[in-house]
């Protein structure tokens, strides 16, 4: 049913006087328990925001004729309500005429339907209400008209993509065709048409084509943003919590004066080379690229050897900063390309060359570095030069991303292909929430004879920069890792969320020698190096990447170095290095970084509780 406006009229303001009269108790409600997902007393804070918004877009409650423009339909479920008065009203639907939200965007004023609202709005209950209002009207305006920069090229093939195709899926879920069918194709129209406007990528131009009505399945959208909300708040106060135990272990360490100790941020004094190779896995159709660098003087020693492994869409490049400085401390450096995964893969697939990543690349990887070692093992020892001079039974590794996944293979998680195929068939919304799922979730199509265990007995120690793990990997195969391990969480981590992808890892981890390092506000680009001449045909917006990312080098550098010295060439004097009070010694905005050696889930569940009562005690 459409209610007309004479109906909506009296609904609206009641709606807006039991608001009114339950704002401030909303306001007061405290966190209470994890247990009971965040629940905000009888209209959640989420409800209330959404319900206001939904005001915010309603210049309608009027009958619209079938010859009228496309609108936005909006199926409002059935309402019980029992307090302060019993209301019970059977499921109906709200018009939007897009014509009339695209008048809204360019001139700032509602049509004349939503005059009503001034008589509704000048209650004294519904002050607060209008203050939230007045905040969102503005607020919706500018999302209206913000203009996404982006390459048509790049978007249409992101959408012809399994990740894309899957996205577009659940989102064609809530946002429906006015038949009631599942948006997803009508959803790819729009942005494809919408791309092409001649002001580019809006909402409204997204909804201007959208083919026919546009169908909003409130009470499917409520419960999913609702979900996602608590997930977020759960997981950010998880982080906060986690930050201040790593503070309160630090005040209780040792006292050590960093001031008599070298400045591991500082490059060494070893001269070095750099030498680019080519290297073959029988697996990829073509060989693909290296950089080494080889330190010139090491006397005796064997000279210790680490390996970068970059993430999707990175390259041979994205790490040289942390290269450049392992290797002038006296390290051999081998940073392969993983073509199958590489910027030129991306940047041919998105161009029309290539197909897209798919799950063997999963495989591909580890065995990349497994046959470069293979190469460079038998190559050097042949050579009088190099001939045991490298150490090749104890090397060190380091991933980023997919490249985290990379180096956790190599340390002895096997995969659990199993179960994910089970997660990657499930409507669940981490889904939604944990983006690198979509990538874990290419594993899901390999054949179930493929090799599950991809471990490489030559790396004997590793760190992993928001690596992507919960999916493939699991609680128990993680458990088998049994080597030293560094885990770099950042808190501003969209693609690689870090409670799921590193901190439930890291809980896991058997191993004694592990550590968990949290960095504030990093995000998933903030250790990629991009150089400065670089032509980047896929350009990040800049809240993606966050601050400064050569402000996080110096910290990747000291971690690293201070880690492959204790645990590669077994130099104890840099075990100070790691932990909470050095971090705090050399910790300069805009980052900040805490360090865990030790995590439970009770300790998660000890810091939901101290949330939960410092809340209670400033309210």
């Amino acid at each position: 049913m459409v209610f007309h406006l004479s109906t909506t009229k009296s609904i609206s303001k009641y709606i807006f006087n039991f608001l009114g009269a339950n704002i401030a108790e909303v306001q007061q409600t405290k966190i209470s328990n994890i247990k009971q997902k965040l629940v905000l007393s009888k209209i959640s804070k989420n409800n209330f925001i959404l319900v206001a918004g939904l005001t915010i877009l309603s210049p309608i409650f009027t009958t619209i004729s079938a010859s009228a423009a496309e609108n936005l339909i909006i199926s409002i479920p059935a309402l019980d309500i029992t307090d302060p008065i019993v209301v019970s009203l059977p499921p109906f639907q709200l018009k939007i005429p897009i014509e009339s939200m695209e008048r809204f965007a360019k001139e700032g004023e509602f049509s004349e339907e939503f005059s009503f609202y001034s008589e509704v709005l000048t209650t004294d209950e519904t002050k607060e209400i209008q203050t939230v209002i007045k905040k969102q009207k503005q607020e919706l305006r500018e999302l209206f008209q913000e203009r996404f920069d982006v390459n048509p090229t790049i978007v249409n093939r992101f959408m012809e993509e399994p990740a894309g195709q899957e996205i577009l899926k659940r989102l064609g879920k809530i946002l429906k065709t006015g038949e009631n069918k599942n948006g997803s194709q009508a959803l790819q129209t729009a942005f494809q048409l919408a791309i092409e406007e001649p002001d580019g990528l809006t909402i409204i131009n997204v909804l201007k084509n959208f083919p026919g009505d546009l169908l909003i399945e409130l009470e499917e959208g409520i419960n999913l943003t609702e979900e996602l909300i608590r997930r977020f708040v759960e997981e950010r106060l998880i982080v906060v919590e986690l930050q201040n135990q790593a503070q309160e272990r630090a005040l209780s360490e040792k006292k050590v004066d960093f001031n008599n100790f070298p400045d591991l941020r500082q490059p060494g004094n070893i001269r070095w080379e750099k030498q680019s190779i080519t290297f073959r896995n029988p697996n990829r159709d073509s060989s693909s690229p290296a950089n080494i660098y080889l330190p010139k003087s090491s006397g005796n020693k064997l000279i210790p050897v680490i390996v970068i492994s970059h993430g999707l869409g990175s390259d041979v490049n994205s790490f040289a900063y942390l290269a450049e400085h392992l290797v002038s401390h006296g390290f051999a450096v081998i940073v392969p390309e993983h073509i199958g995964s590489s910027a030129e893969k991306l940047e041919n697939f998105f161009a029309g060359f290539s197909t897209p990543v798919d799950g063997m690349e999963f495989i591909n990887r580890p065995l990349d570095i497994k046959y470069l070692l293979d190469e460079l093992e038998a190559k050097i020892n042949s050579d009088p030069i190099w001939r045991g001079q490298l150490n090749f039974k104890q090397v060190g590794i380091v991933g980023q991303s997919f490249g985290g996944y990379t180096a956790l293979s190599l340390a002895g998680a096997p995969l659990d292909l199993e179960d994910l195929r089970k997660d990657c068939q499930s409507e669940d919304t981490k889904f939604i929430f944990n983006l690198s799922l979509l990538l874990q979730c290419q594993t899901s199509n390999l054949p179930a004879e493929i090799t599950n265990n991809l471990r490489d007995e030559r790396i004997t120690a590793a760190i992993v920069i928001n690596p992507i793990s919960s999916g493939v990997f699991g609680p128990e195969k993680i458990s088998k890792i049994a080597i030293p391990l560094m885990i770099v969480a950042s808190t501003r981590d969209i693609f690689a969320p870090p409670i799921p992808e590193q901190v439930y890892p890291f809980i896991s981890l058997t191993t004694t020698e592990k550590y968990l390092v949290i960095s504030e506000p990093a995000t998933h680009f903030s250790f990629i190096a991009v150089e400065e001449e670089e032509e980047v045909s896929l350009e990040l917006p800049i809240k993606l990447v966050g601050p400064d990312p050569n402000l996080a080098y110096p910290f990747m550098q000291a971690l690293n170095l201070a880690f492959f010295q204790a645990y590669l060439t077994n130099q104890s004097q840099s075990l100070p290095y790691l932990s909470g009070s050095y971090l705090q010694y050399i910790n300069q905005q805009p980052f900040t970084f805490s360090i865990l050696k030790s995590l439970t889930e009770e300790d998660l569940e000890k810091a939901i509780d101290s949330f939960s009562k410092r809340f209670s005690n400033t309210n």
